[in-house]
């Protein structure tokens, strides 16, 4: 799939999309600001042998807020593993709000995935991803063969926060880690009010880790033992960043 949004007669527009199965998108709509898509998977989702790959544009002037249908399932296949990779570029004075629903690995699956951002000076980001321990309802949890994530957010070509893992690796349940939290999540927050961001996601968020790697980079990692946890950390960190974003 690739996805290039532009300003066009004072609104945000798709100026191109291609995009091949699973991937399926709504038409935007411009009804409220900033201009809003829906990203859908019109499949179960990712099984083993799977190669998928999102690039999303925003160019200068444009505002869009892309969230998802629903979280990612990852089947297993024979051992063979699902790659997911996503590119992002947001150019000066465009805005991109992107919330991705939860990975959720089932037994025996096996995911491979890496996002990378690029922001240019002076453009604005929100970005939400998160992942769970499998079907932790179906007591599934830690079952998987393979979760291997790479995100990578970069500043004007330079790289100024990586997170990159492999599970299982014996360390996820050690106390120092996961301990019995079945629930991580990533928020990412570029912008000129990143300072403020932080210090008050640090008051309305004590349970997270709050950091600014970076002048103009805040970023929240939370992680969590029942849903409704994860969840309502996820809508306040969308709450605050959002209303320092408009």
């Amino acid at each position: 799939m690739a996805l290039t949004f532009v300003l066009q007669n004072g609104q945000t527009v798709l100026r191109n999309a291609y995009c091949e199965i699973p991937f399926k998108i709504t038409r935007v709509s411009n009804s409220s600001q900033p201009a809003h898509l829906i990203l859908m998977h019109c499949t179960a989702g990712l099984f083993g042998g799977d190669d998928v790959e999102c690039s999303i544009r925003v160019e200068r002037g444009a505002r869009v807020q892309i969230t998802q249908q629903s979280a990612t399932k990852i089947h297993p296949s024979d051992g063979r593993p699902a790659i997911q990779r996503n590119h992002v570029l947001v150019e000066t004075g465009a805005e991109l709000w992107l919330y991705f629903e939860p990975v959720i690995p089932f037994a025996g699956s096996r995911l491979r995935q890496a996002t990378r951002i690029d922001v240019e000076p002076g453009a604005r980001l929100v970005f939400w991803e998160g992942f769970m321990a499998g079907r932790v309802g179906r007591g599934e949890c830690w079952q998987f063969q393979e979760l291997t994530s790479e995100t990578d957010l970069r500043l004007n070509n330079r790289s100024v926060y990586m997170e990159r893992f492999r599970l299982p690796n014996g360390f996820e349940r050690s106390a120092c880690a996961m301990a019995d939290c079945s629930y991580l999540g990533t928020g990412l927050y570029v912008g000129e009010e990143a300072v403020s961001v932080a210090t008050t996601l640090r008051q309305v968020l004590p349970e997270a880790g709050i950091d600014t790697p970076a002048s103009g980079v805040a970023i929240t990692r939370v992680v969590s033992s029942i849903g409704p946890d994860f969840h309502r950390c996820r809508e306040t960190f969308s709450l605050h960043a959002d209303r320092a974003a408009r």
